[in-house]
């Protein structure tokens, strides 16, 4: 049913937008002032990061993984007494983790849980080399001091873990090392400081570089949240505009302009399918007296009550009830035959007249009423969508020749009178 609803409000303030806006404006100024937005503001981005960095996530674990396991030609150059102890750890225990975390990743369902999950990942492996550096029987036990700088430098960077997770990370990391330098290794002072100064100095490092990163995915996500609003307002509002283009203010019906683009679509398809057109015309008995003498409010008042009662009549997809100008209105609707359209038309009047508005200045009756007139074709390729109008016109004017009140069908160049209905009967 082509009747226009045009009560969309254009754009208003969202508190959401306005929260990232802001949000947005403190990025600008120099960094995050917080290291979270707030809610729901912050949820959003976790999944988005979470989303964003997924890719990521499993090259890096597939890398740390190929390196991880290459790396155990390291320990070929080792006695072969020791060898046992470095690949029990390397491919009996942190390589199965990284196979398993990697899997993790494409569990949809236990996506949110990543971080956590890439958190014990990257645990179970730095713990792997402080094993290492345990069992390293070198006299400096730094052989594998290298290697724990790799991993700490790689978490902060190349695995995307958020800054709390990897600094919470890096810090278990470091005091897992620390404890077996110092109590069980007793390695040597010397060594320990400038090993210590390193892991705090690669930390740190790390630490920067991820926060600028998560900076600049939180800038994207801010921005692609604001032009995702802007294009759900600008479509808003092209609908809108659309719908005041053509629509009547006033009856919430098409106005003239709709008519005739849905009538010049139905008379096209009229002809493919060589199905019958009707049109109503209606227009409200002598409604210049009732506007003189009620005045223009209660004009208004008269014509939307009177386009609800005929709107109400386009109940198909396809009929389309609009606001022909003035006190007129029109019916459009496409294959129903004659008769059937002059019983719409019928219950239109019936319908007006049983909404009892007084009108003491009619010589129709002493309520609101209309006349209609009605026309069908079935269109011909030599045939105009102006002769149905035409048609539907005379019919309408015949109905008001006639005394009004009544609805008048036309078929070719006679008004059908055996067809010409009244107050009286259908």
């Amino acid at each position: 049913m082509h009747n226009i609803d045009i009560n969309v409000h254009m754009v208003e303030p969202n508190p959401e937008m306005e929260m990232v806006a802001a949000a947005k404006k403190a990025l600008g100024e120099g960094g995050l002032r917080s290291a979270r937005f707030p809610e729901p503001l912050e949820s959003t981005f976790d999944r988005y990061y979470c989303e964003k960095t997924l890719k990521h996530v499993r090259v890096a674990l597939l890398t740390g993984l190929m390196l991880y396991a290459v790396f155990g030609v390291v320990d070929l150059m080792l006695l072969p007494a020791d060898r046992a102890h470095m690949w029990t750890i390397r491919y009996a225990i942190v390589c199965p983790t990284v196979l398993a975390g990697l899997a993790f990743t494409y569990s949809a369902h236990l996506r949110r849980f990543t971080q956590p999950v890439l958190w014990l990942v990257m645990l179970v492996g730095s713990l792997g080399i402080v094993g290492m550096v345990y069992f390293d029987p070198t006299p400096a036990k730094n052989y594998y001091y290298s290697g724990l700088l790799l991993l700490i430098m790689g978490a902060f960077t190349f695995v995307s873990l958020r800054l709390r997770y990897a600094v919470s990370w890096a810090v278990a990391t470091t005091l897992a090392y620390e404890a077996v330098a110092i109590f069980i290794n007793k390695t040597d002072e010397t060594i320990l400081i400038q090993n210590s100064f390193s892991i705090v100095a690669t930390i740190i490092i790390g630490a920067f570089s991820n926060s600028l990163m998560e900076n600049y995915l939180r800038r994207d996500f801010l921005n692609a949240n604001l032009l995702e609003h802007e294009n759900r307002q600008l479509q808003k509002a092209t609908l809108e505009l659309r719908r005041l283009s053509i629509s009547d203010a006033l009856t919430n019906l098409g106005n003239r302009r709709h008519f005739e683009v849905m009538l010049d679509q139905e008379w096209a398809r009229a002809m493919r399918t060589e199905m019958p057109i009707s049109l109503i015309l209606l227009d409200i008995d002598f409604f210049k007296n009732f506007n003189d003498n009620y005045g223009h409010q209660a004009g208004d008042n008269c014509l939307k009550a009177v386009a609800d009662a005929i709107g109400a009549h386009a109940r198909r997809s396809a009929d389309t009830a609009a606001r022909y100008g003035g006190e007129e209105f029109v019916l459009l609707l496409p294959g129903l035959a004659l008769e059937e359209a002059a019983a719409v038309a019928e219950d239109c009047r019936r319908a007006v007249e049983a909404l009892n508005t007084t009108h003491g200045h009619s010589e129709a009756a002493e309520v609101v009423t209309i006349s209609a007139g009605v026309a069908s074709m079935a269109p011909l390729r030599e045939a105009n969508r102006l002769d149905l109008v035409e048609a539907a016109d005379k019919a309408l004017y015949r109905a008001k020749t006639k005394g009004r009140n009544r609805v008048v069908c036309w078929e070719g160049e006679e008004h059908c009178s055996p067809k010409a209905y009244s107050h009286a009967a259908v």
